[in-house]
């Protein structure tokens, strides 16, 4: 079996995996649906905020060293190291961090400016910063399903759950107490896992990160860091200009959105490593197909997933009460910020498979000025949907620029079979257009019947052009 037959079985392995995890990931948005109707849009929305604070910084305490096994472990064997290098040295320095982090919000919330629930969140900083290692120890060793699985459904399910059951027994700060259980259990799962595939671990190594490791990942720390400010900016924008109310309801629309977004991201830790473990030869002849089948499966999964919430966005708002429903055609456009991130976006994850993790930082934090700027003009104006389009300006710019780089590299990664993706994300648009602005009224049963063909011409167009990405096409891809 040649190694672009190893990748291309690899690739579709994980595709399946990917679409059990989206199917999976649908129980979280919907306990957290019945979350924010239980605890009220004004509490859901401060939960939300401090949530995503966490987040960033969860994700700025690992230094980047997590995303950085999705590069440095495929090539542990190539460079004749341990299969498990990197792994436990990146958890103690990560989770150092984690603590001390920690301990200045608790010493924080004694002053104004910290405050006295945040270091009820700060408790799950620990088991963040390890499930995201341990997480991505696993898929740089090509085992994806460990994270879908705990990532896309244990932690998502398990927190809101316990937090509802929390509210239930008048236990107070359910809330904060539901996300520690959840991430906990998450870290827990992780850990074992980890320990499966590499029983030869030790424990406590020495608390020093191989350089080479570091050397790619501090960028991506600092990457992320940012990365993470620029998702979530524009939600803490609608909390500082609109309120936690509206913050509330952006936060449901962004959670509605994120299905197209746990695609493209399932991926990370597919294409990162296959490019990783390319060698130069490998990356003129093999890269275009095995970019273009990943691009192909993302949007059309997104596609899928796009339809339905064009068709029944008031509906799957009321999920969460009437409270928030608010400008509902924000949806519409946060879906188009993934949409384009699916089709062009995934150019970053060749980026960081090639090692220009330094590039990536200076891109991101370019995208984070334009967002922040066009946030600044345009959501005291238009609210949520100025919000929207603020991210979607960050995202066209850095997929144009991200291609732009790749091409001048002299990397042609787009097979001429993805226009007719185009093609279907234009429709999509176009559709999406036509229904909110009443050119196309239809009731319940026209939408489930509009859906079912849909779904049945995406059907017979993925039978059309799989063709071409099957094994045995490999040797005249285009």
């Amino acid at each position: 079996m040649s190694n672009l037959e190893a990748d291309s079985k690899f690739l579709k392995k994980a595709v399946i995996i990917n679409v059990v995890g989206a199917i999976l990931k649908v129980c979280g948005p919907l306990l957290t649906f019945l979350m924010a109707r239980v605890f009220g849009a004004a509490e859901f929305g401060i939960f939300v905020s401090a949530q995503t604070l966490l987040l960033t910084i969860a994700h700025s305490a690992t230094l980047g060293l997590d995303k950085g096994l999705y590069w440095y472990l495929p090539q542990n064997k190539l460079n004749g190291r341990p299969a498990y290098d990197g792994i436990m040295n990146s958890f103690w320095v990560s989770a150092l961090i984690a603590l001390f982090c920690s301990l200045v919000i608790f010493v924080g919330s004694f002053t104004p400016y910290i405050s006295k629930e945040l270091p009820w969140y700060g408790i799950s900083l620990l088991f963040y910063v390890g499930t995201f290692v341990f997480s991505t120890a696993s898929e740089g060793n090509r085992r994806p399903q460990n994270a879908v699985f705990v990532n896309s459904f244990l932690t998502v399910t398990l927190a809101p759950g316990v937090s509802i059951a929390l509210h239930f027994l008048d236990i107070p700060h359910a809330l904060p107490l539901g996300l520690f259980v959840g991430q906990m259990a998450g870290f827990i799962v992780h850990f074992v896992l980890v320990r499966r595939q590499f029983p030869d671990m030790p424990l406590h190594p020495a608390l020093r990160v191989p350089m080479v490791l570091l050397k790619y990942s501090l960028p991506l720390g600092f990457g992320e860091f940012v990365a993470s400010f620029l998702i979530r900016s524009a939600l803490w924008m609608v909390m500082l200009f609109l309120g936690p109310e509206k913050a509330g309801a952006f936060g449901i629309m962004v959670t509605i959105s994120n299905a197209l977004q746990t695609i493209h991201v399932g991926f990370t830790p597919i294409l990162t490593p296959v490019v990783a473990g390319m060698e130069k030869q490998r990356l003129s002849t093999d890269l275009k197909f095995v970019y273009s089948y990943c691009v192909f499966m993302v949007t059309l999964i997104q596609l899928l997933i796009g339809f339905f919430i064009v068709l029944f966005p008031s509906e799957i708002l009321s999920i969460a009460g009437k409270d928030f429903i608010v400008q509902p055609e924000a949806l519409g456009i946060l879906l188009l910020v993934h949409l384009g991130t699916g089709f062009g976006g995934l150019s970053v994850l060749v980026l960081k498979g090639m090692g220009k993790s330094l590039y990536t930082l200076i891109m991101d934090t370019i995208s984070l000025g334009l967002t922040l700027g066009m946030g600044y003009l345009l959501i005291p104006r238009f609210g949520l949907v100025g919000a929207a389009l603020a991210m979607l300006s960050s995202t066209l710019f850095s997929a144009i620029v991200n291609n732009g780089y790749l091409y001048k590299m002299g990397f042609r990664l787009y097979s001429s079979k993805l226009i007719s993706q185009v093609l279907w994300i234009v429709a999509l648009v176009a559709f999406y257009i036509a229904v909110n602005t009443g050119k196309l009224p239809m009731v319940l049963w026209q939408k489930v019947v509009a859906y079912l063909v849909i779904v049945g011409l995406l059907g017979l167009y993925w039978k059309l052009v799989k063709k071409y990405f099957s094994a045995s096409a490999i040797s005249n891809k285009k």
